[in-house]
């Protein structure tokens, strides 16, 4: 197999510890060989036999999604499927403002809807008491989610619970997202109505946006799951992914991974991050991947396009803020950021941004409806939900993944109190800024010639798609000079260059480094993604610069 890929591509290979046979495996998934049974999910076979009953006797079934781009496609998912089976399900996204996940007044919502049999995706796992009150209400819970169950605290109240996570559940790959968990269930529901499941493959657009936009791990069946839904994707039958695809200005047919993480996704959640996602009663960003309709669909993309591009510039006025707050709390192990006229929708963001900047766990808060909201983010090894446990008597409640959550301030609580409460609790864990350091600052995955990062290999990379968390685009670093220098960009902060070696030179940027000084004799380390660059026709290397440092 090594044998016909570039030689830096086997090296890579083999230093993420993949070779021989594996590699064959790794670099063409089989679907029928790479994916697993979804009967295998504890609960499964009870969630499939009651949703059976429930279509059987025409109840009205309902589903309760995530606001985000892992609860809405999941979402979506499931209305669709159901179409398929000639249900039509009552579908509820909360808004932001409300809340993750289950909550009073999304029961009330629910009882009110006639509802007698409901599916929550990707949330649920932890809603005891908000599943409890349905069951007491006579409506029967099927929960697919991906989150963390906290010891001690599961939905016991629930019909079933599909989620790899919990205790005992034997499915082989835990890092499904609430999408992918929902496909699955639909899968062996048509399996059970004696139904022909092929056509939900074309559901894997759902699926791989899905996978891709909530960053769980691209590795094992995620990343069969993403490859094929890619496929799918690019020739995609939901009218509202096409036109999504539209007003981001992608072309289809040359879709990546990084299309849909970085300009898909995003539009997906604007309108909640915005507070502005509902219309007509309705869930825009859902309305638009369920609506049959090109000229709807495309109304709706240009509003959440519009949305978008609001979210862009809110979250500039944010950062500026934010930056400034966290210089302040100096040598603190988690920054702890709060802004009074923040809004919800946007601290996530802020959040990772923060992360990215400083290095360190970020919880970033602000007011809605007089309490106080948080996003956490954190880094490989520093668990953001332990960090969140580590305060949880400060907290109303809390819940997420290891790199991120939300959280909830109890009422009267402070932000400075938590700030206190958790650089304590960090402090006696061992955590430290070395640490950090270590866990944040990944290093080139491989030291090569300028000359070797050629079209070829910027080309040949491309066979290692999909790129994601555990398995990331790779770093490389040569030894250089960097020529041609200038500022470019609003308040010019990013670096434009060439990277030269002699007679090679690669074209070059490095984003939010404007404010790096350059001595254009002096060589340096400098560590950078591959990319093609393609401009008017025309398709060359391309550097994207992560770090710069002196030689020695």
């Amino acid at each position: 197999m090594s044998a016909h890929l570039h030689p830096v591509i086997t090296s890579l290979l083999e230093q993420r510890g993949i070779t021989g046979t594996a590699q064959e495996v790794f670099l063409h998934p089989d679907f029928s060989r790479d994916t697993h049974d979804g009967g295998l999910m504890k609960g499964m076979s009870v969630a499939v036999a009651r949703l059976s009953v429930a279509i059987r006797e025409d109840e009205t079934i309902g589903i309760f999604g995530d606001y985000d781009a892992d609860g809405v496609p999941a979402t979506a998912l499931l209305v669709r499927a159901l179409r398929g089976l000639g249900v039509e399900p009552v579908a509820l996204i909360p808004t932001r403002a409300a809340g993750y996940g289950l909550n009073p007044g999304a029961v009330a919502e629910i009882i009110s809807q006639g509802i007698t049999l409901l599916i929550t995706v990707d949330n649920g796992t932890v809603s005891e008491s908000e599943i409890a009150a349905l069951k007491e209400a006579g409506i029967d819970t099927i929960v697919c989610d991906h989150h963390e169950p906290q010891e001690g605290h599961l939905a016991y109240s629930a019909l079933a619970i599909l989620n790899p996570k919990q205790p005992d559940c034997p499915y082989p790959f835990k890092e499904l997202c609430g999408c992918a968990i929902a496909w699955k269930l639909m899968i062996s529901l048509y399996g059970e109505l004696g139904r022909d499941w092929t056509p939900l493959k074309w559901e894997l657009d759902l699926v791989a946006f899905s996978t891709i936009a909530d960053m769980v791990p691209m590795l094992g069946e995620n990343r069969v799951l993403v490859t094929y839904g890619l496929q799918v994707l690019r020739k995609t039958r939901n009218v509202g992914l096409k036109a999504l695809a539209e007003v981001a200005g992608i072309e289809l047919s040359k879709l990546s991974s990084g299309s849909v993480g970085f300009q898909l996704a995003p539009r997906i959640n604007a309108p909640s991050r915005m507070h502005q996602e509902m219309e007509g009663g309705r869930n825009v960003a859902l309305s638009l991947l369920t609506e049959p309709d090109s000229t709807e669909a495309r109304r709706l993309a240009g509003y959440l396009n519009d949305q978008n591009a609001g979210r862009q510039r809110l979250l500039e006025q944010h950062l500026k803020e934010a930056e400034a707050l966290a210089v302040a709390q100096g040598d603190d192990l988690c920054l702890v950021l709060y802004g009074e006229t923040w809004s919800t929708g946007v601290i996530g963001l802020v959040a990772g941004r923060m992360l990215e900047r400083f290095g360190r766990p970020v919880v970033a808060l602000a007011t809605e409806g007089g309490a106080i909201k948080g996003s956490v983010r954190s880094l490989d090894g520093f668990h953001a939900v332990e960090l969140m446990a580590g305060a949880g008597e400060l907290l109303e409640r809390y819940g997420g993944h290891s790199k991120a959550g939300g959280l909830s301030l109890g009422e009267g609580v402070l932000p400075d109190q938590l700030r206190d409460s958790l650089n304590i609790w960090a402090a006696g864990q061992g955590w430290n800024h070395a640490g950090f350091a270590v866990a944040w600052r990944r290093g080139a995955d491989l030291e090569i010639s300028l000359q070797d990062a050629d079209m070829e290999l910027a080309e040949g990379l491309a066979v290692l798609e999909p790129f994601g968390i555990g398995f990331s685009a790779p770093l490389f670093e040569s030894e250089c000079k960097l020529g041609s220098v200038r500022r470019v960009g609003r308040e010019q902060k990013h670096l434009a260059c060439f990277l030269e070696d002699g007679a090679v030179r690669r074209k070059a940027i490095a984003f939010g480094k404007g404010e790096t000084e350059v001595d254009p004799e002096q060589q340096y380390l400098v560590m950078y993604a591959l990319e093609v660059e393609e401009w008017n026709n025309v398709r060359a290397p391309s550097c994207l610069i992560r770090r710069i440092e002196p030689s020695a």
